[in-house]
């Protein structure tokens, strides 16, 4: 109905993590998948990277698929309830001291860059992950020197990522023979970052995966799309300098757009998203439909984690029609028991009227609330009051 001629109407489709549809294109099993082969016995060792299995399943189900594996490694740069489980605990670098490739919604490839290093005994989790092939006697991982080298081992393991090798120049680019700065020029003062442990300015790291220096110095001129670090010039005030790094105002940068898309439209075609349009939703009896509900403060993992932000994170509630609030009995102060995804948890309850009839929400990623793979059935049932 809102697709026209002059008005077409267009759908973006998201993902709910930054690299998800990266790993969707490299295939493989699910989570499911892994809970079964360990209970089979088809793994003895469990190697977790970077996730809280607690977040993604229920703590019983996670329970007993480490139960099942006699050795649990995990990477990460965050403490979780995965990692007090862990056997070993390697020290993962975060995503500002890490360097990779990302494949956005548009299925684009795109080079991201660290802002700063690891510090001693972090290191990125490919790494981590040669280093254990390595000692396993894997040589192919041992030619994992950099970046580079790994992304083209990746295009030859999986030919649907080769453009990846060309979305940004190699780590050896350098323009008049020198490496672009991280650091704009008015980045004075580093010598007194360490001042109270040594005057005189240590080295600035090296970085072996890519064309640019943790540094003020080096080719001040304008860099390639994909290695831009900041966009300044003189006379423009913050982000407006953007204007200057694009072949006209709004349009793209001087060079193209970096990164490749992996996914390119079928061209002009009639859009035939809408031919399949499922029944209106069916309430059930006795049962509601759990959907998660994303708070701009606290359903984000590494957000969460800071102070300030957890400070304006909501508490665990569960938000419910008004009809339904009196069907269940509700007032003022109670609570519900929700039982989901085989959780039971007590709840103060919030009216929505923006819900449908059947439909009940909680807040996704609380801490409260881990592992609800959502949406669900679930039964609600008003709580039983404490007696006063």
């Amino acid at each position: 109905a809102l697709c026209g001629p002059d008005h077409p109407a267009e759908l973006c489709i998201t993902v709910p993590e930054s690299n998800s549809l990266g790993l969707a294109l490299m295939g493989g099993g699910d989570l499911r998948a892994a809970f079964q082969a360990a209970r089979e016995g088809g793994a003895d060792t469990v190697i977790v990277l970077e996730n809280d299995l607690y977040r993604r399943a229920d703590a019983a189900t996670v329970e007993q698929f480490l139960s099942a594996a006699k050795h649990l490694v995990v990477l990460d740069c965050l403490e979780s309830a995965t990692t007090q489980k862990a056997e070993v605990v390697l020290p993962a670098g975060t995503f500002a001291e890490s360097e990779g490739t990302l494949v956005s919604s548009e299925g684009r490839a795109q080079r991201f860059y660290s802002a700063l290093a690891c510090s001693e005994g972090v290191q990125e989790s490919w790494r981590w992950l040669r280093d254990i092939g390595v000692a396993a006697g894997n040589s192919a991982a041992a030619a994992w020197r950099n970046l580079d080298a790994l992304s083209a081992a990746l295009a030859a393991a999986l030919p649907l990522f080769k453009p990846i090798t060309e979305i940004a120049p190699p780590a050896g680019f350098r323009i008049a023979g020198q490496k672009i700065p991280r650091a704009p020029h008015r980045y004075s003062g580093r010598t007194a970052m360490h001042a109270n442990i040594e005057v005189s300015e240590p080295k600035p790291p090296d970085d072996p995966d890519s064309p640019l220096a943790f540094s003020m110095e080096g080719y001040s001129g304008q860099p390639p799309p994909a290695l831009i670090p900041f966009f300044w010039a003189p006379g423009w005030n913050s982000i407006q300098s953007l204007n200057k790094f694009q072949a006209e105002v709004g349009g793209e940068l001087r060079g193209g757009a970096p990164g490749k898309r992996l996914i390119e439209p079928r061209g002009r075609q009639k859009a035939e998203y809408f031919s399949a349009v499922p029944g209106p939703f069916q309430a059930r009896d006795g049962r509601w439909l759990m959907i998660p509900i994303h708070h701009i403060f606290g359903s984000e993992e590494l957000s969460a984690r800071s102070g300030g932000i957890a400070e304006l994170s909501p508490t665990p509630y569960v938000a419910l029609n008004p009809r339904d609030v009196e069907k269940l009995n509700l007032e003022g102060g109670a609570e519900v028991e929700i039982t989901v995804c085989g959780v039971r948890r007590k709840l103060p309850f919030k009216p929505w009227t923006s819900l449908p009839v059947g439909i009940a929400g909680v807040p996704a990623g609380l801490a409260g609330l881990p592992g609800l793979t959502l949406p669900a059935w679930a039964k609600l049932a008003a709580a039983a009051r404490s007696p006063s």
